[in-house]
This record gives structure tokens, C-alpha cells and sequence, in this order.
């Protein structure tokens, strides 16, 4: 596992293997996009960000099924001082549940090392939840978006915004928890000098991937809002 996940021959870095399935993603989307149900009104952004949700709650899926191997390889992150994104990869680690198993194994790594505890199913809990409340009903909202599905247009407003809120609030919920847990001297996620914050956590960048999961749904769902009103006047 150690050779051929951490230190196998480079053919493309994590860092490139993240912006080519982010290319895809997006290629894919905007081709999508175009057979959309017009009459929701649903934005662009709105749009990616919902198709995101669905495949973050792939991801977290992946997560889940694959959790022991994922804690292995952050155990040998951590135990060689290494990054998945200097680290090679070939390219069916596009693959969703390749994927996931070196994204959330430098998250657990260093971002949240709570990850990585076999006797806490916290961040189990948070990914689940989020795979279920989120992902599963953003694609419920995607499906009926599409040409020969048919679903009342509030029903799939509705089905956007139970998505978003439900993804606000696990944000909200895990970064609270989070930030009563490096300043717990019991928690492995303790500001220490082995596992640093750093000032706003300029040490744990990772961390900073879960602003989008708090501003996007504000977004989505201020959009949303902001069309009702209008048509309401």
C-alpha cells in the first residue's frame, strides 16, 4: 500500500489530479446544464453547486464504505511528513472512489484528525448525514430538472433549498465543534506544537475548503428566495 499509494512512480501529482477532475466536473456540467428546465430559473453557479453536492456525497459515500484503508494511508501521510498533492497518482484516481480515499486521507491528516479515530464515528456522522440530507437530495432536485421528468416546479424548489439548509446547518454544526476542539487539551485536534492551527488556521488550510460549504448554500438559497419575492410583487 505504501509504494503504490504515497511514493509510486509520478504521473500526475495530487494537485493535478484535483484540477483535472475539477475540468471534468466542470466540462461536464455545462454541457448538462443546457437541457435544463428553464422555467425554474435556476443560475449557473446555483446550478454547479448542487451538481457538486451530488458528487461530494459520492465522495463521502466512498468515504464511508472505504474507511479503514482511508485511515491507514493518513497514518502514512502522517508518519512520512507527506502530501497527497506532491505525492503521484495515475489517472484512475479520477475515479470517485479513488478519489475520495487520497482527498479526505490528507484531510484526516492534516485538517481534522478526528477523521482518523476508529472509536469516534463523528465525522462519519457529519459525512453521512451530508451525503444523505444534501447530496442525495440535490440530486433529487437535478433529476427533475431534466427534459421527460415530471415534478411540480415548487416541489423542486423546494427539494434545492431542503438541500442547502440542510447543508448550512452540518457546516455550521462542524466547524462550531471544531473550534471547540482545538482549544480542548484532550481532543487530537488540540493546538499543539505536534499539530499547529496557526493564527485562523493559516496551518490547517485544508481547513478552509469548508468556507465554500457555508457561503454556496447562502447563496443557492438566497437566489431562490430573492426570485419567489419577485414574482410574489
Amino acid at each position: 500500500m505504501l509504494s503504490d499509494i504515497v511514493f509510486s512512480e509520478v504521473m500526475f501529482s495530487g494537485i493535478s489530479i484535483g484540477l483535472i477532475e475539477l475540468g471534468l466536473f466542470y466540462v461536464i456540467i455545462r454541457f448538462m446544464s443546457k437541457f435544463i428546465r428553464t422555467y425554474v430559473s435556476l443560475d449557473f453557479i446555483s446550478y454547479a453547486w448542487l451538481s457538486l453536492t451530488l458528487l461530494t456525497g459520492i465522495w463521502e459515500f466512498c468515504f464511508i464504505v472505504l474507511y479503514s484503508e482511508i485511515n491507514n494511508i493518513s497514518g502514512i501521510l502522517i508518519e512520512h511528513k507527506k502530501h497527497v498533492w506532491l505525492s503521484g497518482y495515475d489517472i484512475s484516481y479520477l475515479l470517485p472512489w479513488k478519489f475520495s480515499k487520497i482527498f479526505y486521507a490528507e484531510y484526516g491528516a492534516y485538517a481534522d484528525r478526528e477523521y482518523m479515530a476508529r472509536d469516534n464515528i463523528w465525522s462519519r456522522i457529519i459525512e453521512g448525514t451530508h451525503a444523505i440530507l444534501c447530496g442525495v437530495i440535490s440530486g433529487t432536485a437535478l433529476y427533475y430538472l431534466y427534459p421527460k421528468r415530471r415534478e411540480n416546479k415548487n416541489k423542486i424548489i423546494i427539494y434545492i433549498n431542503v438541500a442547502m439548509g440542510a447543508q448550512l446547518m452540518n457546516s455550521l454544526l462542524y466547524i462550531g465543534n471544531y473550534l471547540i476542539e482545538i482549544n480542548d487539551v484532550n481532543n487530537v485536534n488540540y493546538n499543539s506544537e505536534v499539530f499547529p492551527c496557526g493564527f485562523i488556521l493559516t496551518k490547517r488550510p485544508f481547513m478552509y475548503v469548508n468556507i465554500f460549504w457555508t457561503i454556496m448554500p447562502c447563496y443557492v438559497i438566497y437566489r431562490q428566495l430573492s426570485r419567489t419575492r419577485k414574482k410574489i410583487k
